[in-house]
């Protein structure tokens, strides 16, 4: 395929195009001014066909009068709407990294299941912007009365620097719409629709929780929850709501988070979270003692790693096409107006633009910070959106187990299930067999072997330290010669009662250590070795006492605490 052309479109430079479809194209585009001043934004713009459908294009200008209310960090920001010549188009925040569907896709292409914490992370965030947006109200105190109703996996977008944006209203419910849905039409992608929304009924802001709590189980899961072989079974699948909790297909997601998962999933609305904050909350408080903050920070490693060489040819089309956008700037004649003389250019609320709302509209553009994105199209259909094709996510069936052994000792040789699996004082183990009790052994010279069960789970990688213990040498025991006998040669019987040495007590089984830092991120160092970074969960260790370090410079984090482990127990370590 040729590569993109930049182009001028009004007062903006195209110069990456994201996606097209049906109805609209999207695009990465540039604005200049002198001074060296430039911002990276998306362009959305209707295709021309569609211009005149007058239909469309009042849906098109009430996601942006909505859209433009929502002042939050979790939604994408609207910054310009306009019309040149026959397209009208949405200037919006650029948000660098992928949708949840596509991060959905490339982990089931690897046979992976996104990490539980990442995905309550994410529906964290989700909470946060659908309660901004359910609670907007206008200038007189009345609420808006603000309803998604489209929150599916291509509208949740997630950034290489782990931030979580919902993006698209363009079929959300408002009682300001100029457009409003006709009865007997369904909005949205059929398999993440609420039950009652699926009946063609009254919706309120609990559809959205319900659609959250679709995502929050298929993160958890891998796999659809509704989806079925026709349109017919799918909305039928959604009012029956026949759904197993997610431990029951991913036996590592706890009983706490299953309650959160269920709660949000009930067809009775009077048994769901009331509202996004509710189940929020919720979240929150599941996570704890890892904290919003920190776990960012961990997805912004995650992010960047899964999509390493998606984002390296982004960054290069994004500077090829940059460079070919300022040429074409800089050849351009002075402007006259905003638009450079190619078109008109509208107010959000679809007025002629007025040189204070111009001023307005500079204003914001120079206040508002760039951020880099991703943003995907509105569904093809004006009326019934168009149902996405989304890859099947397989089940992961093994798991990765990490061993370090100490003394360290190149005479160490680890034992799976009664195999050889590595030799040495750290074994990786890939493909590790998930859901099943494994007998572990370690054995070297001169120190008594090690034994225990493990169970790694689907997608999880499990890290062991196992402390090995010198053999202990008895010295034996030493009875003293008889004396020689006198005259008569005589048997003597002696017996001597040796006190037998008590056996040393069976080695206690390991535990589990939870590390997290308050502060920010930090990497953990346990008895001088280093292991991870933080959020450090249910790491597998040895009972008995250690010493855990965790150090971050940049943030001037160097603490130690000795801990106590349990075996089978968990201890929680937070700094």
């Amino acid at each position: 395929m040729a590569a993109f052309q930049p182009e001028a479109f009004g007062r903006y430079y195209l110069v990456d195009k994201i996606a097209v479809g049906g109805m609209a194209e999207v695009f990465k585009a540039k604005s200049f001014a002198r001074g060296g001043f430039e911002k990276l934004l998306v362009i959305k713009r209707i295709l021309g066909h569609l211009s005149d459908n007058e239909e469309f294009v009042a849906m098109f200008v009430d996601e942006a009068k909505i859209s433009v209310e929502l002042q939050h960090p979790n939604i994408v920001q609207i910054y310009d709407f306009g019309q040149i010549h026959e397209n009208h188009y949405i200037a919006m925040e650029c948000v660098d990294g992928k949708d949840l569907k596509g991060i959905l896709r490339k982990l089931a292409r690897r046979r992976q299941i996104l990490p539980l914490e990442y995905a309550v992370y994410i529906t964290h965030e989700m909470c946060k912007g659908l309660g901004h947006a359910h609670e907007k109200r206008d200038i007189h105190g009345q609420p808006l009365g603000i309803v998604h109703r489209d929150i599916s996996p291509s509208n949740v977008l997630v950034s290489y620097r782990g931030e979580v944006k919902i993006a698209d209203f363009g079929i959300a419910k408002a009682e300001s719409s100029a457009y409003n849905t006709r009865d007997g039409v369904l909005k949205g992608k059929f398999e993440y629709m609420s039950p009652e929304q699926a009946r063609g009924e009254t919706i309120t802001a609990q559809a959205d929780v319900f659609c959250t709590g679709i995502l929050l189980h298929e993160m958890l899961t891998g796999r659809r929850l509704f989806k079925g072989e026709s349109d017919i079974q799918t909305l039928e699948a959604i009012k029956a709501v026949d759904v197993l909790p997610p431990s029951q297909i991913t036996p590592n997601v706890p009983r706490r988070l299953d309650a959160i998962v269920m709660k949000a999933l009930a067809k009775d609305t009077a048994e769901r979270w009331p509202t996004a904050k509710h189940m929020q909350t919720a979240l929150l408080e599941f996570m704890y003692p890892a904290t919003p903050d920190v776990t960012r920070e961990s997805l912004a490693h995650f992010m960047p790693e899964l999509f390493e060489e998606e984002q390296t040819e982004e960054v290069e089309r994004l500077k090829a096409g940059t460079a070919k956008a300022n040429q074409l700037w800089s050849h351009a004649p002075e402007p006259t107006d905003w638009e450079g003389n190619t078109g008109s250019s509208s107010t959000i609320g679809g007025e002629p633009a007025s040189s204070v709302g111009l001023m307005m509209a500079v204003g914001a553009v120079l206040v508002l910070s760039v951020l880099v994105i991703f943003v995907t199209l509105s569904q093809p259909e004006p009326q019934v959106i168009e149902v996405p094709t989304m890859v099947e996510a397989p089940v992961a069936t093994t798991g990765r187990v990490q061993i370090s052994v100490g003394p360290a000792s190149a005479s160490v040789r680890t034992f799976l299930a009664g195999e050889l699996v590595g030799e040495g004082a750290k074994v990786d183990l890939m493909q590790v067999a998930a859901g099943q009790d494994l007998a572990l052994r370690v054995e070297a010279e001169g120190h008594e072997p090690h034994e225990e069960t493990i169970r790694v789970d689907p997608g999880e990688r499990l890290r062991l330290s196992v402390d090995l213990t010198p053999i202990r040498r008895r010295r034996p025991t030493q009875v003293a010669a008889p004396a020689a006998p006198l005259v008569q040669r005589e048997v003597v019987v002696v017996e001597v009662e040796v006190e037998k040495p008590a056996e040393p007590p069976p080695p206690a089984g390991p535990g589990k250590v939870t590390v997290n830092v308050k502060s920010g991120w930090a990497t953990v160092w346990i008895d001088g070795r280093k292991i991870d970074t933080t959020p450090l969960f249910n790491h597998s260790i040895s009972a008995g006492t250690h010493t855990i370090r965790v150090v971050n410079p940049g943030i001037g984090v160097d603490e130690s605490q000795t801990v106590t482990i349990s075996s089978g127990e968990v201890s929680r370590v937070v700094f």
